[in-house]
């Protein structure tokens, strides 16, 4: 396992999406119990619990590392995003960007 996302010193931001359990949600299936959270921060003293992987990278990238791994490539632009999809929307802006100047 990769070691625990180390927070960024002084970093405040607050989530601005709907709450996360800290504690494992519990079902039952046929007898047997699940936990439906089983992918927990490992920042120490947040400890949300998400069910899928990717919105835990996502949790971690946006709240404790603000890591922006994903540029854009237009020239000049320097817009960095932590998720690739946010690119994405990012990058009509420069629909009618033209490098034939």
């Amino acid at each position: 396992r990769a070691a625990p996302p180390v927070p960024v010193p002084n970093l405040t931001k607050k989530s601005r999406g709907r709450r996360v359990p800290t504690a494992p949600v519990i079902v039952t299936q046929g007898g047997v119990q699940k936990d439906l959270r089983t992918y927990c921060c490992a920042v120490v003293g947040c400890g949300k619990r998400f069910a899928r992987g990717e919105h835990l990278k996502r949790h971690v990238r946006s709240i404790h590392t603000n890591e922006k791994p994903h540029k854009c490539p237009a020239p000049g632009c320097g817009k960095e995003f932590s998720r690739h999809d946010n690119l994405g929307q990012h990058m009509r802006v420069h629909k009618g960007f033209r490098t034939d100047y």
